[in-house]
This record gives structure tokens, sequence and C-alpha cells, in this order.
């Protein structure tokens, strides 16, 4: 004899068990996204690092440059 609650229990069970793997799917390719955000970014200040010692080694001889004052950065 079938019992009509457990079949709603187990229809429950698999319900919840497909909104998990969703999610799980849906949080992996997050983490994948973020990962080529970051990796992306990393790429681009490892870049700006090495044009800033390029410029400050030909700055060499030169002027010193001045750093910048909380005055330069006055709201528009």
């Amino acid at each position: 004899m079938d019992d009509p609650s457990g079949n709603q229990r187990i229809r429950a069970l698999e319900g919840r068990i497909v909104d998990l793997e969703v999610r799980l799917s849906f949080q992996q390719q997050t983490i994948e996204d973020l990962d080529s955000v970051v990796r992306e970014f990393a790429r681009r200040v490892e870049r700006l690092e090495g044009e800033l010692r390029d410029l400050r080694g030909h700055s060499t001889g030169a002027l010193p440059i001045a750093e910048p004052s909380d005055d330069d950065f006055s709201p528009l």
C-alpha cells in the first residue's frame, strides 16, 4: 500500500535537491566570473606597475615628481 504522505515527502525532497543543484550551478558560474574579473584586474595592475617603473626609470636625472596634495583633489 502506498503512503501518500511518504510520496509527498519524497517529491518535496526531490524538489529541494533540484533547487540546491540549480543554486550550486549559479554559484559555480558566479565564482568563475569573479575569478575572471580578478585575474584581469591583476593583469592590469601588473601592467600599470611596469609602466610606473618605466616612468620612474625615465625620470631619473629629471626633476623630482611631486607627491599630490589634498588640494590637488578639490571637488568639482
